[in-house]
């Protein structure tokens, strides 16, 4: 009677390959005319999670709102990173992240990413629960 069933996730691995990012194409933020990034997801596009590789560029700040909780690695590359966090945005803050840095963008959070490097900001995005991004998978996974 109106029994749920568990999806199970699979085991994925993926190395970050920067060949993925710097062949992929541009892609511009919803709400930001102008703005650009380069994202490809990593295969891990399970049903609990989805794993993008991204860049982000200075320039335009991007300001985001979470619709789930998100873990950020950073590769290379340097941005501000300014919060205000649920339930009343009154909590908030600014941090700078850096190769090395992981950092938790909890759900219900605003964000305002402002890319501080020259080069790229490159980092893995990790999504719980996987809110279904329409990233194309990266060339160095795509036969797997």
């Amino acid at each position: 009677m109106g029994r749920e069933h568990i999806t199970w996730s699979k085991f994925k691995i993926y190395t970050p390959v920067d060949k993925d990012l710097d062949d992929a194409p541009d892609l511009e933020f919803p709400f930001h005319p102008g703005s650009k990034f380069r994202a490809v997801n990593t295969g891990i596009d399970e049903p609990t999670t989805q794993v993008n590789y991204e860049d982000f560029y200075k320039g335009m700040d991007i300001a985001w709102s979470m619709p789930h909780d998100e873990v950020q690695v950073v590769v290379s590359g340097r941005a501000e990173i300014e919060y205000h966090l649920p339930p009343l945005m009154m909590e908030s803050g600014k941090a700078i992240a850096e190769p090395g840095s992981v950092y938790l963008l909890p759900q219900g959070a605003r964000i305002v990413w402002r890319v501080l490097s020259d080069e790229p900001f490159r980092h893995l995005c990790i999504c719980y629960p996987n809110p279904g991004y329409p990233i194309p998978k990266a060339d160095s996974i795509a036969d797997l």
